[in-house]
């Protein structure tokens, strides 16, 4: 009896299709996982005077813990950029005397995952920084601060759009990626029991 040989891709990632390239794969199968981490953080976009110590002390736990489980050192871009956003975070939380959580990462992350991560962050980060200056705060964290990304996010989405969305490497990558937005989640999550906040 013929045998139909089946593929085990993980319980999150490997829903790709044959011919999708690792970019497009990153998009779809992250999605879910984005989404959830922006809405954690909605109270924040909707209000980000209110909110703004508790986000500052969430974005310096989620970040600590995605640049201690990178498994090797990432790109020089990448960090270059993790390094000056957790200073800046570092500076910020200084400022507000703010206590921040620790999250301890339960896997291991490929740095290409991180990559994505850190760069794909400032996208965002510019839309909040506006929100900040329309809302007439007294002192705009310096995390909100431009950084000259866009360069380093063409090359990595045109890397990541000429790799194949199958094999290990990819499985790796997209299910790091996914782990890594949950980072966020749970740094948010423990963030809201510290200070109530994001309520």
């Amino acid at each position: 009896m013929k045998q139909t040989m089946k593929h085990d891709h993980g319980p999150v990632c490997g829903q790709f299709l044959p011919k999708q390239d690792l970019l497009q794969r990153l998009r779809d199968e992250s999605r879910s996982a984005h989404e959830a981490l922006d809405q954690s953080f909605l109270p924040f976009q909707n209000d980000p005077a209110r909110h703004l110590e508790s986000f500052l002390a969430a974005q310096m736990a989620g970040l600590t813990a995605l640049s201690t489980a990178v498994r090797t050192s990432p790109d020089r871009e990448t960090l270059a950029l993790i390094s000056e956003m957790l200073d800046r975070l570092e500076q910020d939380c200084r400022h507000y005397a703010l206590s921040v959580p620790v999250v301890r990462h339960k896997r291991d992350l490929h740095p290409v995952a991180m990559s994505y991560l850190v760069i794909g962050s400032r996208l965002g980060t510019e839309v909040l920084r506006r929100r900040l200056l329309a809302s007439e705060l007294d002192r705009v964290p310096l995390y909100f601060a431009p950084q000259d990304y866009k360069a380093a996010w063409r090359e990595l989405c045109l890397r990541l759009g000429a790799m194949p969305g199958i094999g290990v490497e990819a499985d790796d990558i997209c299910t790091s990626v996914i782990a890594g937005f949950e980072l966020f989640r749970e740094a948010e999550t423990l963030t809201r029991d510290l200070t109530g906040k994001f309520l």
